[in-house]
C-alpha cells in the first residue's frame, strides 16, 4: 500500500486539500520553485555534509509548503515501487531503486565517499567536474529517496554541491532532457564493465551545463591542490552497492530466459526478482537463502540448447558474474559460460590501454609536457608488460590527466585513457585476486 496517497482520490496527501492531480502538480511546482530560489541564494540546509540528514532537510524545505510529509524518505511508509525508464527507442525496462530499508544507510555511504574527494573540489575544468558529478548523481538516484520531488531535491542538492567546488549547474535549459539520462543510468543497459556508456548521457548534460563561477573563492574551490583522489576507487561499501545494482540489473534479462525454459511456470521467473531483490536488501542473509537455488537455475539455462545464441550467453553471463562478484566463496562458475584461464584481464582491454596511452603522450610532447609525458610512457610500457595498472604507475596516469585535462588540445585524448582506464581497473577486479598491498586500486577521483 502507497502511504503515502488518498486511496478515495489517488492524488498525494497534501496541505492544501487539492483532490485533483493536475492541480495539485502545479500547486508543488510554483510553491517548490519559490523554496529552489531561497536555497540557490543561501537560506535553507548548510555545511559540506551531503548524507540522508542533509538530503532529508532539503526536501523538507522544498516541499515544506506542499505535503506533511515533506522530508520522509519512502523508508517511512516502507515504500517501494517499481517504474519504467523513460528512454525512447526502448521497451518499457523496469527501474528498481534502492530497497527501501536501505535508503539512510546508502545516502551517508556516499555521502561520506563524497567527503572523502573534498566535495568535489579541486577539479579545474567543466569537463572535469561533470565527469564526477555525473558519478555522484547516478548514485544518489538509483537511492531515489523519497517517493515525490527527487529530482529537485538532487537538483538543489548538486547546484550547492557546484558551488562549494567553484561552479554553477542549471538544467533548466536542458530540463526534459535529465529525466532520461539519469534513467539510463539506472537500467545501466550496457553492464558493469561499460558504466562509461551509461552514464555518457548524464555526464554531457552536466557537462553542458556547468561554467566556472567567478572570483577567487570560486578560483581556490577549483585549484587542483584541492583534489583528492581516490586512487583505490569507491570505497567498500560503495563498491558492494555498485554490484548490487549490477546483479539487480542484470535480472530482466535473465528472467526472460527463465521463462522461456519452462514455460508452463511463469512464477519461477518472478521468483528469481524476488530472490534477486531480497539480496539486495540483504546481501549476506539473502545470499545464505539464495545463492545455491540461483546457481540451479541458471545452470538450466545455459545449458538450454535454445539459448546457445550470443545474446543470450551475454546476459546469462552478465548475471552469473554479477553473482559471483559479490559471494565468490559460494557461486562457482557455470561451466557452460566461458571460464577466465588467466588471472590478468583480456589482452584486448590491456591492448586498448596502453594504445589511449601513447597517444596522450604523443599529445603531451606536442603542447611542450615532456616530464608527464615521459612518465605515462613509463606507466604505459609497465601496464603493457604485466596487465596490471595500480601503484606508481596509476599515480602517472593520474598525474598526466590532471595535467591534460587543463588543455582543451587533448580533451579527447585524456578522456578516452581515463575511461579504458577504469574499464582495465573494472576488469582487474572481476578476474584477478587482488596481489598484496595492491587492493582495491582505480583511477577514481
Amino acid at each position: 500500500m502507497d502511504k503515502f496517497t488518498d486511496p478515495h482520490t489517488g492524488v498525494f496527501y497534501n496541505k492544501l486539500g487539492i483532490t485533483d492531480a493536475e492541480e495539485l502538480e502545479q500547486a508543488t511546482k510554483d510553491a517548490s520553485l519559490r523554496r529552489l530560489q531561497e536555497l540557490a541564494a543561501g537560506y535553507g540546509p548548510q555545511g559540506d555534509t551531503f548524507d540522508a540528514p542533509r538530503l532529508r532537510a532539503v526536501h523538507q524545505h522544498l516541499f515544506q509548503d506542499t505535503f506533511e510529509w515533506a522530508g520522509q524518505t519512502r523508508r517511512e511508509a516502507g515504500f517501494q515501487g517499481v517504474k519504467a525508464a523513460d528512454l525512447p527507442g526502448t521497451t518499457a525496462v523496469p527501474m528498481h531503486f534502492a530497497p527501501f530499508e536501505r535508503i539512510d544507510e546508502r545516502l551517508n555511504v556516499l555521502g561520506e565517499q563524497l567527503k572523502l574527494e573534498n566535495n568535489l573540489k579541486g577539479l579545474p575544468t567543466a569537463e572535469a567536474f561533470a565527469e564526477r558529478a555525473a558519478y555522484y548523481f547516478d548514485h544518489y538516484n538509483h537511492v531515489h529517496a523519497f517517493r515525490e520531488g527527487n529530482g529537485r531535491t538532487l537538483q538543489a542538492t548538486f547546484a550547492e554541491i557546484a558551488y562549494q567546488a567553484g561552479y554553477q549547474v542549471d538544467f533548466n535549459r536542458e530540463h526534459t532532457q535529465l529525466n532520461p539520462a539519469r534513467d539510463q543510468g539506472i537500467v545501466s543497459l550496457h553492464g558493469a564493465g561499460h558504466r562509461e556508456k551509461d552514464l555518457q548521457a548524464l555526464r554531457d548534460l552536466f557537462a553542458r551545463n556547468t561554467t566556472p563561477l567567478p572570483g577567487p573563492e570560486a578560483e581556490a574551490a577549483r585549484h587542483p591542490s584541492q583534489a583528492r583522489l581516490l586512487t583505490e576507487g569507491p570505497t567498500p561499501a560503495v563498491r558492494q552497492i555498485e554490484q548490487l545494482r549490477e546483479l539487480v540489473a542484470a535480472t530482466p534479462a535473465l528472467q526472460q530466459l527463465v521463462a522461456g525454459v519452462d514455460y508452463r511456470r511463469p512464477q519461477r521467473a518472478d521468483a528469481l526478482l524476488s530472490q534477486v531483490l531480497d539480496i539486495d536488501r540483504n546481501p549476506q542473509a539473502g545470499v545464505a537463502r539464495h545463492g545455491a537455488g540461483l546457481r540451479e537455475l541458471l545452470q538450466e539455462v545455459v545449458q538450454d540448447t535454445r539459448f546457445q545464441d550470443p545474446e543470450s550467453k551475454r546476459e546469462a553471463a552478465r548475471f552469473e558474474a554479477a553473482l559471483s562478484v559479490l559471494h565468490p566463496q559460494q557461486i562457482k562458475t557455470v561451466a557452460a559460460t566461458p571460464a577466465v584461464s588467466s588471472t590478468n584481464p583480456p589482452p584486448a582491454v590491456t591492448a586498448a590501454f596502453v594504445h589511449a596511452a601513447k597517444a596522450l603522450v604523443d599529445g603531451l610532447e606536442e603542447q611542450g609536457y615532456p616530464g608527464p609525458a615521459d612518465s605515462l610512457l613509463r606507466a604505459a610500457k609497465a601496464v603493457e608488460k604485466s596487465a596490471y595498472l595500480g601503484g606508481a604507475n596509476l599515480q602517472a596516469v593520474v598525474e598526466a590527466l590532471t595535467r591534460a585535462e587543463k588543455i582543451p588540445a587533448l580533451a579527447e585524448e585524456a578522456a578516452a585513457l581515463r575511461g579504458v582506464g577504469r574499464s582495465l581497473q573494472e576488469v582487474q577486479r572481476s578476474v584477478a585476486p587482488a596481489k598484496p598491498g595492491q587492493e582495491n586500486e582505480g583511477p577514481e577521483r
